[in-house]
């Protein structure tokens, strides 16, 4: 977008939930509190693990409940695999198990089927992932850490979004389009725009009353009232404005989360109550030529390709593809991972050998097994062997899991 050009945005508000990371299953069930949404709110989620407890306990109506905000389109769930799984340690097998685990569970719980891949916190990124979420059927996938010089390149020519491409596939069949944030972080400092000292301003968690630190800049967040809404937005919009010269199209995505958010109603509500007053700010005034509003990843997606569509932003002697045009195409992974000054995240690669060798143990365990069981279904059609297959379909689920947890990027 050129600034001061007309532009649309995109909030998405996010919480990431890592398994296991600083908070077990029992004590993020114990803390989180569940709270609705209005109808111009949305949210999305990405970890079945966590929602498939969050389930077992719900009532009926809640369940209800939540099944309407994803058929509304309120509620996107994104990705679908069991976790946000490593992509440099892990099996390709035992990535294909944990999606599967994660998908199954949610088609045949909720009967969603996610097209929008989020992976914000693996360190690196694989080209492999990339060709099974084409074939998995998935049309879009975000990634956020990569190298901080790639970064920099990718942005200074706008390439920051692109057709990610397999080495080996001249027909583009495996291409899918990618969307890189651009900044180190994918917390609200660091997503707004380029200036994290004033996106922190924007972080309404991190006002008094609510568990979270303050700003480190030492310019925290206020409350947005009328007598300094307008202010405020105008702070707001030149860095989204800022922040939309590193992309092609004039549609822009501004994720609004952070690991463990959106606990309580109350910092829920902070954050809903003042982006809604800077939004209504925003579009009640046509001389700022902008529009803002809370979507989800496929809303985003959704706009974007419907720009695409209208404009054409290929770049000359640029390679694209027929997948989505507009954009460039790209062939290879992104690892090392170094978010700064040359701080590569390689070390573990090698470490826990002691968790890799076992996870490798459940892997050829479980395929064995599977292989097993297939050739029983296979040959066993006598009444007996249905409580044989029931008993089993039990042990298989929960190996699967078990194994779906060792992929975890923090894991």
């Amino acid at each position: 977008m050129i600034p001061g050009g007309s532009g649309r945005w995109k909030s998405i508000t996010s919480s990431s939930r890592d398994i296991s990371w600083t908070r077990s299953w029992r004590r993020w069930r114990r803390n989180d509190v569940k709270w609705g949404l209005d109808a111009r709110r949305k949210f999305i989620w990405e970890e079945m693990s966590y929602l498939q407890r969050w389930w077992k306990d719900a009532s009926e109506s809640k369940k209800e409940s939540f099944k309407n905000l994803v058929s509304n389109g309120q509620l996107e769930i994104v990705g679908g695999g069991w976790v946000m799984n490593d992509e440099a340690n892990s099996h390709y097998y035992a990535i294909i198990e944990q999606m599967t685990q994660g998908n199954m569970w949610l088609n045949e719980t909720i009967g969603f089927i996610p097209r929008n891949a989020w992976a914000i916190d693996p360190f690196g990124y694989s080209p492999t992932m990339a060709y099974l979420l084409r074939r998995m059927g998935f049309e879009n996938m975000l990634i956020q850490r990569t190298h901080y010089e790639l970064k920099k390149e990718l942005a200074r020519h706008k390439n920051l979004e692109f057709i990610w491409r397999q080495s080996w596939d001249f027909e583009e069949t495996t291409d899918i389009f990618v969307h890189m944030m651009p900044f180190y972080s994918y917390d609200i400092p660091h997503t707004c725009g380029p200036e994290p000292a004033v996106c922190c301003q924007f972080d309404f968690a991190r006002m008094r009353g609510f568990m979270y630190e303050f700003c480190p800049w030492r310019k925290n967040p206020v409350e947005t009232n009328q007598g300094n809404v307008q202010e405020r937005a105008e702070l707001l919009l030149d860095q989204y404005r800022k922040k939309s010269t590193l992309y092609r199209t004039n549609t822009l995505l501004v994720p609004l989360g952070d690991d463990f958010r959106y606990v309580s109603v109350d910092e829920a509500e902070a954050q809903f109550r003042n982006y809604q007053m800077l939004f209504d700010y925003i579009n009640s005034n046509p001389g700022l030529n902008a529009e803002a509003k809370f979507g989800t990843l496929d809303d985003y997606f959704h706009a974007l390709r419907e720009e695409a569509d209208r404009v054409n932003y290929s770049r000359p002697g640029e390679v694209g593809s027929g997948e989505i045009e507009g954009f460039p195409s790209l062939s290879g992974d992104f690892f090392t991972y170094a978010d700064r000054q040359q701080d590569y995240w390689s070390g573990y690669y090698v470490s826990r050998p002691f968790f890799k060798a076992v996870d490798r143990v459940l892997e050829h365990t479980l395929r064995a097994t599977e292989m097993l069981m297939a050739l029983v279904f296979g040959h066993c059609h006598r009444v007996q062997c249905e409580k044989l297959t029931t008993s089993f379909a039990y042990k298989l689920a929960a190996a699967r899991r078990n194994l779906a947890l060792f992929q975890h990027h923090d894991g």
